[in-house]
């Protein structure tokens, strides 16, 4: 499993993704970090693959599609996912490469993962039945749910203290990237 934002994050690269695909090593794409991008990670994937391995031509966008597809069924064993096909669950994702901040489409994946994010995702659908349209998910209040995560989430970091060994308080463990007006 190659998830390059979240190596990146950390400091890290795969060496090299074109060398273990030449070597017959089934990589698939996956994230592990937030927000869950997977058209960024292929962006990351493929600039990365390029820097690591000195070469334009490495890390090509149409591998880190079949990376984060075709690979990532056959990890799972699952041959019903990742293509379009009779007898396959029938998953797709509906991009809109028409907004005027993706600039001019030249090549339709090169464009989207040059300019895009999963932002542009219109429409998701799993197994024939469409999960996600337009940003909503049918059934799920987002905004609840987002209020939820921010909760738990400040939760989460207060507790940190307690596992740290000198006892610091949340806002040393994590520090604003800048200081906020007046010295605080």
């Amino acid at each position: 499993m190659h998830c390059p934002l979240t190596s990146l994050r950390y400091g890290m690269a795969l060496r090299s993704f074109d060398r273990y695909r030449a070597a017959g090593i089934n990589v698939a794409l996956g994230t592990d970090s937030y927000p869950p991008d997977l058209i960024k990670g292929m962006d990351s994937g493929g600039n990365i693959a390029k820097l690591v391995d000195g070469r334009l031509d490495a890390g090509g966008a149409a591998d880190y599609l079949r990376s984060a597809t075709l690979n990532a069924a056959r990890a799972l064993g699952r041959d019903d996912l990742g293509r379009l096909t009779p007898g396959a669950q029938a998953d797709l994702v509906v991009l809109d490469l028409s907004d005027f901040r993706l600039g001019v489409v030249d090549d339709p994946l090169r464009s989207l993962l040059m300019s895009g994010s999963a932002r542009d995702v219109r429409m998701t659908v799993a197994a024939g039945r469409t999960v996600a349209d337009q940003g909503t998910v049918p059934g799920l209040d987002l905004v609840a749910m987002k209020a939820k995560a921010q909760e738990l989430f400040e939760r989460m970091r207060s507790a940190y203290t307690e596992r740290d060994l000198h006892r610091r308080a949340p806002d040393v463990l994590f520090p604003p990237t800048f200081r906020m007006a007046g010295g605080a």
